[in-house]
């Protein structure tokens, strides 16, 4: 019996220290900090080919831009088609000037895109430029880029970024 009595006297000594807070820790405890989780910055959404800003004057046509690589790796050949059925065109037909443009995503900013053909020209990109004339057909234009540029720095084993400015030539 006295073992019994033992047990229980032990049992009741660390119920009662469990109860008197004799095992929690000595002193303050901090207060716990939050943790700050710094905000991922968002990432710039990469600028899309085709690139085409046209004019609103001519939004009664359907104008389009293609490309394909060359097949020696050295450039892309870019491709407008402008149909202007359906457009109110005059008898002397609407002066077009387009400046096609090719450049390397990791050469510019992240975002980057020119919003005019003198941006295209102040970027140091290739590019080329021609004047047409639309009457009431279909035409096409080709251009080969940087081969028809002046600026010949276009990888196209990189990322890159292809398009082109549509302007009424005022």
């Amino acid at each position: 019996m006295t073992n019994r009595v033992s047990v229980l006297m032990l049992l009741c000594l660390c119920i009662s220290m469990l109860g008197a807070g004799c095992t929690s820790p000595q002193g303050p405890q901090p207060t716990p900090t939050p943790m700050v989780t710094p905000d991922a910055t968002t990432p710039v959404p990469a600028v899309e080919s085709p690139v085409l800003i046209v004019d609103p004057r001519l939004d009664e046509m359907t104008i389009t831009l293609d490309a394909v690589e060359r097949e020696d790796g050295q450039g892309v050949i870019l491709k407008l088609k402008v149909d202007p059925k359906g457009a109110a065109i005059s008898r002397d037909g609407a002066d077009i000037l387009t400046t096609f443009f090719a450049y390397n995503s990791a050469d510019k900013p992240a975002g980057y895109a020119p919003a005019s053909a003198d941006n295209v020209r102040s970027a140091m990109i290739p590019y080329r430029s021609i004047f047409f004339t639309v009457y009431d057909a279909s035409v096409e234009f080709t251009t080969d880029l940087p081969r028809d540029s002046e600026i010949k720095g276009l990888d196209i084993s990189q990322d890159y970024v292809y398009g082109a400015v549509v302007w009424i030539r005022d």
